[in-house]
């Protein structure tokens, strides 16, 4: 879910993301920051055309407190909750063709509880 909210002339993107946990690994940067690439995989809360849930797969970087709750808490396929905003990066590549692309940047990283966990394995039957 994206929401736009317009202040005094500012703009800012926020995204809250309720999902799964579906693999994670600790990186480094080329400036030597240890943070945690995450993928998280959110099912769509409706059905498609025939009748199954879709699911979105998103990768998150998580630098600081957050990484280090990864680090020591993530599991595979637990249920999780992201607070964070949107950024968009902008590049050349190796062709000289403009490119961009939209960032979520995690804010916060919540651990959902075990009864809310198990509803969204029901929601999937």
């Amino acid at each position: 879910m994206v929401k736009l909210v317009i202040k005094g002339g500012l703009k800012m993107t926020f995204v809250n993301l309720i999902g799964r946990v579906h693999n994670f690994e600790q990186k480094e940067s080329e400036g030597g920051v240890k943070y945690t690439e995450l993928k998280m995989s959110v099912m769509r809360p409706y059905k498609n055309y025939q009748g199954n849930y879709e699911t979105d797969y998103f990768r998150i970087p998580l630098f600081d407190a957050n990484h280090k709750k990864a680090q020591d808490y993530l599991r595979k396929g637990m249920g999780i909750a992201i607070k964070g905003r949107l950024e968009m990066s902008h590049w050349v590549d190796e062709t000289d063709k403009n490119r961009a692309n939209v960032n979520i940047i995690a804010e916060q990283l919540f651990f959902l509880p075990k009864e809310v966990d198990e509803t969204i394995a029901d929601l999937k039957e």
